[in-house]
């Protein structure tokens, strides 16, 4: 067979195993496109967006990776951990004032001035020691939201949609109501947030529904824009409808997990009237849960509805 056919039907395997429907570009690497209209929009989970779906949620748990090493990195242990490292270092050679000062701060300046060299070189060691155990624990949070990425993946975003992306994007499915349950919002032609809500069917009951946020957030840029409080109204709404059109009872409740680290949710969470339900330790990691106290909160938002509503 000449180079020029295997060519040919390496181009033809391409092409069968290629989406039917091409993907709207989400590089979340690179900005937006300044020469697109500088329009905002939003649209459910169509086709075209089974892409731009699947790496927003990954960013979105990258987004939360980083939060996590803040959070590890100035927490009282390891804090702890640098200061009596830094102790024992200079403790042996530190010289103290012998005259006398008038202030706390004079007297600080006194100690040093005097130490002036192993103060220096002290500095220096505690930069390196926090350096490498900043390097562990952005390990030991690497291990923990690469395993969420994965089951993402691997799930071909059905652990977050409902539906697997690959078979939305190949069969061109417009159909399937669950699609319904993603909102996703375009700036400049361009997936910047979304939110996925699904049924939550183990609490679930004709008298009560429940819905589960599965994944919310934005690109890191708009996280301050308030897109994220239009998202969780947005997810308000949407459950309003699927109690309405389905045949459940008087009551309605949206429920939402987040990382006890993440302080920004959570105030957006108690602006839009959530409250904190129970906390439970990450059990995944047992250092992230175990030693630096990671918990998963869960908070909620009931409501109430007349009868004569539904009808």
């Amino acid at each position: 067979m000449s180079a020029q056919q295997k060519n040919k039907n390496s181009g033809r395997k391409s092409d069968k195993n290629a989406p039917s429907v091409p993907q709207v570009d989400v590089s979340l690497d690179k900005p937006l496109d300044i020469d697109a209209p500088p329009t905002i929009y939003s649209v459910n989970l169509k086709p075209l967006y089974g892409t731009a779906a699947l790496n927003l949620s990954a960013d979105f748990i990258k987004q939360e990776q980083a939060l996590a090493n803040k959070y590890l990195f100035f927490h009282p242990l390891v804090i702890f951990v640098i200061t009596v490292g830094l102790a024992v270092y200079l403790g042996p050679k530190i010289v103290f004032p012998i005259r006398n000062t008038e202030s706390i701060s004079g007297w600080f300046y006194q100690l040093v001035r005097i130490n002036r060299k192993d103060v220096l070189t002290g500095i220096v060691f505690a930069a390196i020691g926090a350096s490498f155990l900043f390097t562990l624990l952005s390990r030991v949070s690497d291990s923990y939201f690469k395993s969420k990425i994965n089951q993402l993946v691997a799930s071909k975003g059905e652990k977050v949609f409902g539906i697997n992306l690959n078979d939305l994007v190949s069969k061109n499915e417009t159909e399937n109501p669950v699609i319904d349950n993603t909102h996703i919002i375009v700036y400049r032609e361009t997936p910047i947030a979304l939110i996925s809500l699904a049924p939550n069917m183990a609490l679930t009951t004709k008298e009560n529904l429940v819905m589960s946020v599965t994944s919310v957030g934005c690109r890191r840029v708009y996280v301050k824009s308030g897109i994220i409080e239009d998202l969780i109204e947005w997810a308000l709404l949407h459950s309003k409808t699927v109690r309405k059109n389905g045949d459940y009872g008087e009551t309605m409740k949206l429920l939402i997990d987040i990382y006890s680290f993440d302080s920004t949710l959570r105030e957006i969470l108690k602006k839009k009237g959530f409250t904190y339900i129970q906390s439970i330790r990450v059990s995944e990691n047992r250092l992230l849960g175990g030693v630096f106290g990671v918990k998963k909160e869960l908070w909620g938002l009931q409501f109430h509805f007349e009868t004569e509503e539904k009808d």
